[in-house]
Order: structure tokens, then sequence, then C-alpha cells
């Protein structure tokens, strides 16, 4: 009831708990603070185990879940869709294939150690080591891998066949254009003694034999016994080939019946073949799904929760790196937005309260800094540290931001302290003889609180999308996760259609900016004296 109490004293807070928005952006921010909190006790967890030998949390499902090196751990294929959603037929072709891929791996690995005799890792250990986190290839002797994957592949063999086929029927359709436009010429060619005639009774012979060629060719792998286009006799093509060739063309020059025939069944044939590829897909995932069984109990939970929103192009978890970019912005923000409000919030309640010298060389500071284009300052700090140790790591975000974004907070809490020192109890506490840093620390800054806390929140949401941005330029973070980082990533994937990446970074840092925003408005409404009533 404490709590309670002294919220109802307090006109600020009661007037900010009142404000519903502001209260689930608390939520919202506090739900973030809470995985930031997570990630960094279970990073301090890890390191004093690996530090001491005492215990491994790394393979922990839960406690290991978030740990830094989990994100950049491959969970499947690439650019698998999240919320249970599936590519489309010929994307799921190759993710199978990469599984089938994972499996043909370990059988190289275990013939290689059977041709050297030496100390090679067993099947198991060859297993654990080919894991996808907690997806793992199912244990069972090799001989009986083997067998699985041999009618996996078997499948696969068959359904490259029946592609093959598509390119024979775009031939069968370019060249049946190709022979419409010969025949027109044909047939309004009035001299037939001249060479250019012969040529282009050649020229036409020579298409319909490609024609004929490429249905033959067609026939031998049709993917159905009565599929229409394995179905057409060429005997007609062949005499009305022939007559070309001998330079006495049929009149027609070819059966017109025919050739509409072959034409109509192109697209029958099309359907034919994709559904035949698509029965293939369908025949081999029971296959993969015996070799790869989904993991059951908790680590089933935890696979399950990475892949809720997919894999990236690198077949890692998305879910999991989005989440861990957000530890990243967290920090980014907090240790920047207290530096810089620490140190501005000081110096310009210094400049306020004892001008003169000071306050000129603070406004001197201040003013030089905001005559630089900020985005232009930050991408010339950032780059300083090019080739430095510190280059691809977080300290040159941290210096480039403090060294920016004392500026505001500097501004506002001069302006604060110039209005105070003339106040009543500031003057009384002058003439009880306080010393004037006492002053400054007991009764300026501490009346700036609002200002600090204001600041502080957006000073937060300009470190977070200043590191997105710099990171996306290629001068922040360079390794690990962040959300600037998956979005540079998600570029190609873009343009394949694939949005899933880019989606969950944009979404995890849209949610954090909006509470944020939300939570700085009502913040200013509730503590700055000008709208609290």
């Amino acid at each position: 009831m404490k709590i309670k109490d002294r919220i109802n004293e307090s006109p600020s807070l009661r007037k900010l708990f009142a404000n519903r928005s502001a209260v689930i952006a608390m939520g919202i921010i506090s739900l973030y603070l809470i995985l930031f909190v997570w990630i960094i006790s279970m990073q301090f967890l890890s390191s004093v185990g690996n530090t001491t030998g005492l215990f491994d949390i790394s393979d922990r499902p839960v406690m290991g879940a978030m740990l830094p090196e989990r994100a950049l751990d491959r969970v499947g294929a690439s650019n698998e869709p999240g919320f249970g959603m599936t590519s489309e037929p010929s994307k799921r072709t190759e993710q199978a294939k990469f599984y089938f891929e994972q499996v043909r791996s370990i059988f190289v690995e275990m013939d290689q150690a059977e041709v050297e005799n030496g100390h090679a890792r067993t099947l198991e250990e060859v297993l654990e080591a080919n894991k996808l986190a907690e997806l793992r290839v199912v244990d069972r002797p090799i001989e009986e891998l083997r067998e699985i994957y041999e009618r996996g592949m078997s499948v696969f063999d068959k359904q490259d066949t029946l592609r093959k086929l598509r390119p024979k029927i775009v031939k069968i359709d370019i060249a049946l254009e190709k022979l419409e436009g010969f025949s027109q010429e044909i047939q309004n060619t009035t001299d037939q003694d001249s060479i250019e005639f012969e040529n282009l009774c050649e020229d036409t012979g020579y298409t319909l034999e490609d024609v004929i060629n490429y249905l033959e060719e067609y026939s031998e792998i049709a993917p159905v016994e009565d599929d229409p286009l394995a179905l057409i006799d060429t005997s007609l093509l062949v005499d009305a080939m022939d007559a070309l060739l001998d330079y006495e063309p049929l009149d027609p020059v070819y059966d017109l019946a025919l050739i509409q025939e072959i034409q109509s069944s192109i697209d029958i044939a099309g359907d034919g073949i994709d559904n035949a590829v698509d029965a293939k897909l369908i025949e081999v995932e029971p296959i993969l799904n015996e070799l790869f069984p989904q993991p059951v109990g908790i680590k089933g939970v935890i696979y399950k929760f990475r892949m809720m929103l997919g894999t990236d192009q690198q077949g890692r978890s998305i879910m999991l790196r989005a989440l861990y970019s957000a530890k990243i912005a967290i920090q980014v923000g907090l240790i920047v937005s207290f530096i810089a409000v620490l140190f501005g919030s000081i110096i310009g309640a210094a400049a306020g309260y004892f001008g003169g010298f000071i306050d000129h060389l603070v406004i001197w500071l201040y003013s030089t800094f905001s005559s630089i284009p900020y985005l232009v300052l930050l991408v010339v700090l950032a780059f300083m540290f090019t080739g430095s140790i510190f280059e691809g790591t977080l300290i040159p975000l941290y210096v480039a931001f403090c060294l920016t974004y004392w500026i505001g907070p500097c501004r506002v809490t001069r302006g604060e302290a110039l209005k105070l020192k003339s106040l009543d109890y500031v003057q009384a506490a002058q003439a009880l003889g306080a010393s004037k840093a006492r002053i400054l620390l007991k009764h300026i800054i501490p009346n700036t609180s609002h200002l600090m806390f204001i600041n502080s929140s957006l000073l937060f949401i300009g470190a977070i999308k200043g590191e997105v941005v710099l990171t996306f330029l290629g001068l922040g973070l360079k390794e690990g996760a962040s959300w600037g980082i998956m979005i540079s990533q998600s570029k190609p994937e873009v343009v394949s259609g694939f949005f899933w990446q880019i989606g969950a970074a944009t979404f995890f840092m849209f949610v954090l900016v909006l509470a944020f925003n939300i939570l700085t408005d009502a913040l200013q409404d509730a503590f700055d004296p000008k709208h609290v009533g």
C-alpha cells in the first residue's frame, strides 16, 4: 500500500498513472527491460561457468537460449517463413535438399574415418556436431540412415527429371511460333524455283524436325501416361518435313489441326508437370521427417519458438536475432542517454548558474557542435575508429553518440538554471552562506530532474535509431545481432519477396520507439511544471 499511497500523494505520479496509454507503454518497456536483464544475467552466468569450469549453461534449453552465440547458430534451411507458413514449392524443394545435404555430410565424415582408420569421431559425436539447435538427425544405425537418405534422394532425382520437361515445353512453343511465320512466308512466295524459296523450305523443315525431336524427348520422360503432349503422333509432321527438305512442300505445309492440338496440349502438359513436381515434394517430406524428427518436450517448445519468425539467408533464427538485437538497442540507449544527460545537465546547470566565462565557454561548445550536421558528425566520429581495435564494436557508437547527444540536455538545463537562480529559495540559500557548489547540487540540479527524465527518454530513442542507421551504413556493429545488421542483410531477401527478417527488425524497433515516445509525452505532461495542474 505504501507505493499506492506515494502515487496518490504525488500529483505528478497520479497524473502519469492516470494516463492509460502511458501505463501500456510502461508495460511494453518493462517487457523489453526484463528481456535485457535476462540476457545480461545469462551472459554473466555463462562467463562465470566458463571461467570456473563449474557449469555450462550453453546447452541448457531455456537458460542458454538467448546467449550471443545462439543468435548466430544455424537452426534450419535458408529463408524459411514463420508462423508455420510454407514457401513456394521450388523454395521448399531447396530447403528440403538442405536437410538431406546435412545428412550427406555425416556419411562423408564417417566414410572418411573408415578409410583413414584414425581417431575419428563416433557416429553419436558426428550427429551431435551436425544438429541444428534442438533439431537433429534421428539416432539410428548408419545403414538405416543411408537407406532413408537414398529413398529421399531417389525422389529428388525423379523430381529433377520432371523439371527438365519444362524447358522442352518452352522450346516446343518457340519452335511452333517460328513454324507459323515460315509457313506464311512459303504461302506468300510466288517463285518456287528461287534460292530464297529453297532456303525457306529448309528452315521450315529443320524447325519441324526440332518440334519432332522435342516431342519425342518429352514423351520419354512424361509425368503421366495419358499426357496429351506425349501422345502426339508425329508421323504427319515427319511427312511434312520430308516434303519441305525435298523443296516440294505440302498444301498446306503441315497439318494445321495437328499443330493446333500440340498448342492446346502445351498448357495441359505444363499443369501436369507442376502437379507431378509438387507430388514428388509431398512424397519426400515424410522421408525428411523420418531423418529429422521434430524435438519434443521443452526442447520442442524452444525450437518452435526459434522458428516462430522463420530463418534468414544463413538459416539463423530471426526471432532470436530480433530479440537479442533488442538487448543491443537497450544497452546503447541506456548507456548513451545516461552519460549524455548526466554530462549535459551538469555543465548546462553550471553554465546557467555561474554565468560569466563558464557560460560563454559552454555556449561556444554546443554552438560549434550544433553547426555541424548531426548525421555527418556521427558518421565522422564513428569512421575515426576504422582500423582500430574498437572497429566493429559498440565503443565507436558510444563515443559518437555521447559527443553529440549532450547538446540538447545542456541547452534546456541551462535555460532552466537561469530561471531557478533568481528564485527566492536560491536567494535565501545564498544569504545563509551556502556555497555555490552546494546550491548547484542541492537546489539547481534536483529541480531540473523533470527535464532529465524527458531528455533521457528522447535520447534513448535517438540512440536506438542512430545505432540502427550507423550499423546499416556499416559504421556500427559489424558482427553479432542488431536491427541495423538485420535490415542490411535483408536487402537481397526483400528483392526475392522474403520480408520476414526486415519485418521482424522493423516491428520490434517500432514497438519500442513508439512506447518511449508515448512515455516521453506522458512524462512531460506529468512532471513539467508548466503542465502539472
